[in-house]
């Protein structure tokens, strides 16, 4: 994706404006000139120093990883999956999908606590064990036509089946 200078501008020029915020009043709070923020907001300066834009960012409230990423600036992390082991009085697993293993411990942390998942004894640390879970390629089932004839595609096809008895080998459906 390109970056998209006027889309950045226009948001954050928007979202002054949605906050009631003058150029001036934002320039003060920031610590530049009013000048500077109308050139970034009309396109007529298409950079911009990183302090003042996250100083600006913060005024505004807007998550400047999100902005980055929507105007292109940024490639979106993928989650990836992590085991997480909790240890204090007992030792509990959770497997959960975050960017990485310090947001995955942050979460797991807060919805333990939050929810008094497990059995804590203040007195002692709560230890958190984070581990990236490899994910398994999917295996491309592709056979050769000639090895997979009607038959043997339909026991297939019934052993998948909900209704299907793995003691007898028979499907209930058509009883």
């Amino acid at each position: 994706m390109k970056f998209d200078y006027l889309k950045l501008a226009n948001i954050i020029k928007t979202r002054r404006n949605e906050k009631g915020i003058s150029t001036r009043k934002l320039a003060e709070k920031i610590g530049i000139s009013h000048a500077e923020i109308s050139r970034f907001e009309n396109g007529l300066k298409p950079s911009f120093y990183l302090i003042p834009f996250v100083k600006m960012c913060e005024e505004l409230e807007l998550d400047i990883e999100d902005l980055l990423i929507e105007v292109g600036l940024l490639s979106e992390i993928e989650d990836k999956k992590y085991e997480v082991k909790v240890t204090n009085v007992n030792e509990d697993y959770f497997e959960i999908e975050a960017r990485n293993q310090k947001e995955a411990a942050l979460i797991v942390a807060k919805f333990v606590i939050e929810n008094e998942i497990i059995e804590i004894d203040t007195t002692i640390p709560i230890e958190f064990e984070v581990e990236e879970i490899e994910e398994e390629p999917e295996e491309d089932f592709e056979e050769d036509d000639d090895e997979l004839d009607a038959e043997s595609f339909m026991k297939m096809q019934c052993e998948n089946c909900k209704h299907y008895c793995p003691y007898c080998g028979k499907c209930s459906i058509g009883e």
